[in-house]
């Protein structure tokens, strides 16, 4: 009775284990896969109408290397410095303060490589036009800005949830096993 009893407590401790993994390798895959939906892109020279839902800092970053855009690109790649930013709410005329970042944070994402360029707060659900071009020599080529708004909080979201779901399972099952084994 008491064999049956520890063979039941070890699989129970072998299938603790493989559930924490499992759960650690679902949220990996699922934070990872959401972080495109904080990353909004936008081809320039032009404008385009957005509208933002969140309240909080966006940031503006220039997308300088994509995986498909270095196949398309012909001509030169802009230069962060040459690229010239506005943001006007859309109802109104007025302008948005777009401030320059106090680092150059940059971001890496499924072959896409970008640098923080401008940064603004918005205080509600908004509509904005944003509008860009790139001054000379650069005014005739075709550059990716991307408009993100909580990037860096849901990857650290989703590395801690997934460490909590690998080492809460994993040391409840080895402690679990080492007092089972400890008292047979």
């Amino acid at each position: 009775m008491e064999d049956r009893k520890r063979k039941r407590i070890y699989i129970f401790c072998v299938v603790l284990f493989l559930l924490g993994g499992g759960l650690f390798f679902y949220n990996v895959v699922k934070s990872f896969t959401g972080l495109g939906s904080t990353l909004s892109e936008y081809a320039f020279p032009g404008s385009h109408s957005i509208r933002l839902e969140e309240k909080g800092l966006y940031s503006i970053y220039h997308q300088y290397q994509s995986l498909s855009e270095v196949e398309k690109r012909s001509g030169p790649s802009v230069e962060e410095d040459s690229i010239v930013v506005y943001l006007r709410k859309a109802p109104g005329a007025e302008d948005v303060e777009l401030r320059v970042p106090d680092s150059k944070k940059r971001y890496s994402y499924i072959g896409k490589k970008g640098v923080k360029i401008l940064e603004f707060e918005n205080p509600g659900p908004t509509g904005y036009v944003i509008e860009s071009f790139s001054s000379p020599p650069y005014q005739d080529a075709s550059y990716t800005l991307v408009l993100e708004h909580g990037f860096e909080i849901t990857r650290l979201r989703g590395i801690l949830v997934s460490q909590a779901f690998l080492l809460a399972p994993t040391l409840f099952a080895i402690i679990l096993f080492m007092r089972t084994y400890i008292r047979s």
